[in-house]
């Protein structure tokens, strides 16, 4: 335990906090989201040793997940809108 890195300090290479807290949430979803269809399908309630957003830092921490940030898409072309049309 002593050579784990303390988790509330943390920083990763080319992340900002910023984005490293979206990536340890949305793996935190994924993981949460894996140990409710293993109640459903086994039904019985699982007992968490730990929560899902510290085993999706660790995760990241050793790094077990990949990921890639995309740059938004540019708006080259106006999108039409729903709704009433203004005729003349």
């Amino acid at each position: 335990m002593e050579n784990e890195r303390f988790l509330y300090d943390v920083s990763v290479e080319g992340l900002t906090k910023y984005e490293l807290v979206l990536l340890t949430a949305r793996r935190a979803r994924e993981i949460n989201d894996m140990r409710i269809a293993l109640e459903k399908k086994h039904e019985t309630r699982l007992i968490e040793k730990e929560k899902p957003t510290i085993v999706a830092m660790k995760e990241i921490l050793a790094g077990k997940i990949g990921y890639e940030f995309r740059k938004p898409i540019e708006k080259t072309e106006e999108v039409p809108q729903r709704g009433m049309k203004k005729t003349v």
